[in-house]
């Protein structure tokens, strides 16, 4: 018994010992494949090299994720990059004068370097003004000119800013440029050592579709160095139809606004209604049929018991049992 025990025990621990060879062998061989596999890491100079029969080997897209991987980490290993944010804002103000608040707005983003993107002026109702502008001006400037804005305003109405962070888009962006443009030279490089006609071509459609993707990249980045330089700000003008009398403010235009305004909203609302009843009608009419017929039901069969187990004479009869 105790000889049967050792010869299990002895053959449980090689069971082990082998398993543990067997497992650190085969995490050795995959990283070994893994490193044979990368042509990034096996070849730093960032040419590829020719494969068999004389056609160029190409990058993968997990060669193109690595790299992207790499630069990522050097990036957040080295100097913090500076936060991008596009940051606009928007103005609802009432003036005296809307033309002259559109000049003076005019004026002051062309102080403070930047400039109008679209301005106009219309009659909104019983001959009041209305307008609106929206001006570009630089990301620094942007709290100065929301300032100065609201300095010409009789009183703000509403206001709002609103900042997007787009730095991990930007740098996103950045790596896959950076990622393409040694792409590019890489078949640039394969382009000088290809022998026949057939390969030229391979890389000269990989080598075009790169540089259009490069270009793609590039004017996204632009797009976005643009929003973020240069700030919106959208302002919407109207005119201050306020009237004073004995010193008291009186705005008779604004009231006759919300007035229509809620006049509307009751119509709108009226039809809505009148429209859900219409399409309505079939299910309503459907459910006072379903409650008649159920309540004509019940009503026979209580008149079908009464009659059949009650009649008046024994109603009588319990009645007068009940009473006495």
């Amino acid at each position: 018994m105790k000889r049967l025990l050792k010869i299990v025990l002895y053959t449980l621990v090689i069971l082990v010992l082998l398993g543990i060879v067997t497992s650190i062998f085969l995490s050795s061989l995959n990283t070994a494949r893994r490193k044979s596999s990368s042509p990034v890491l096996a070849n730093p100079t960032g040419v590829s090299s020719f494969g068999s029969f004389g056609l160029p080997s190409f990058r993968s897209e997990r060669d193109v994720e690595t790299v992207d991987n790499v630069q990522v980490q050097q990036n957040q290993e080295g100097v913090l990059t500076q936060r991008k944010i596009i940051k606009n804002g928007s103005l609802s103000i009432f003036v005296k004068k809307v033309d002259e608040a559109v000049s003076n707005i005019h004026e002051i983003a062309t102080r403070l370097s930047g400039f109008v993107a679209s301005s106009q002026i219309y009659d909104s109702s019983g001959g009041v003004k209305s307008g609106s502008i929206t001006v570009r001006v630089p990301a620094s400037n942007f709290d100065s000119v929301l300032t100065e804005i609201k300095k010409i305003a009789v009183r703000v109405d509403k206001e709002s800013v609103n900042a997007q962070d787009v730095t991990e888009q930007y740098i996103d962006l950045e790596s896959q440029l950076r990622n393409l443009r040694a792409e590019e030279v890489q078949y640039l490089e394969i382009m000088k050592r290809a022998y026949t006609v057939q390969d030229t071509l391979n890389v000269a459609q990989r080598l075009s579709d790169v540089r259009g993707r490069i270009e793609r990249i590039q004017g996204q980045l632009q797009y976005l160095s643009q929003q973020i330089d240069m700030s919106t700000i959208s302002v919407t003008i109207n005119a201050d139809a306020d009237i004073k009398i004995f010193g008291i403010q009186w705005r008779p235009i604004f009231v006759v606004k919300q007035s229509f305004r809620g006049m509307l909203e009751e119509i709108t609302g009226y039809i809505d209604w009148m429209i859900w009843f219409i399409f309505s009608l079939p299910v309503i009419v459907l459910w006072v049929v379903t409650i008649v017929f159920v309540t004509a039901v019940v009503w026979r069969l209580f008149r079908w018991i009464k009659t059949r187990f009650f009649s008046d004479a024994d109603l009588k009869e319990t009645l007068k049992t009940k009473l006495w």
